[in-house]
């Protein structure tokens, strides 16, 4: 995948993240422009377009967005670096609000469920985040999302 086009990508995925569990906290605002401000992958990165853009989107379509993201993983296919910063991405937002709710988690298995990357090498990169890694639910075995979303 493209660089400007994998920006766009892990963007989209941050506000996802935010919005999946029903509340944008303002925690998670911050989170993203910390991120967009700071990571070497966002450098250059104008996000308040997109970000009202994917906010209207999952305001207007709801689970069936996250849905469409989720398909998304499978067919950009991202390589094995892409897939860490975007593991990355989303552990990072749904910590933002130190609240992790069960959308977040749900959303997050999910995504990691589409990934190449096996879950040996993400706990490996992110071991304070294991209790977050490990589906103890398998929502991972689910087919889509299935919690409606209201911002």
């Amino acid at each position: 995948m493209k660089n400007s086009e994998f920006k766009d990508f892990l963007f989209k995925s941050a506000v996802i993240a935010m919005a999946c569990d029903g509340n944008i906290a303002e925690e998670e605002i911050t989170e993203i422009k910390n991120i967009v401000a700071n990571e070497i992958y966002f450098m250059g990165y104008e996000f308040e377009e997109p970000l009202q853009r994917n906010i209207e989107a999952i305001k207007i379509n709801g689970k069936n967005a996250v849905n469409q993201f989720l398909q998304e993983i499978t067919t950009n296919e991202l390589n094995e670096h892409q897939e860490l910063l975007l593991v990355e991405v989303l552990l990072k937002i749904v910590q933002a609000d130190d609240k992790i709710e069960e959308n977040e988690l749900k959303f997050l298995h999910l995504a990691k469920s589409k990934l190449k990357t096996d879950e040996q090498t993400l706990i490996i990169k992110f071991p304070h985040q294991i209790d977050y890694l490990m589906d103890f639910n398998n929502y991972g075995l689910h087919e889509e999302f299935t919690n409606d979303i209201t911002i």
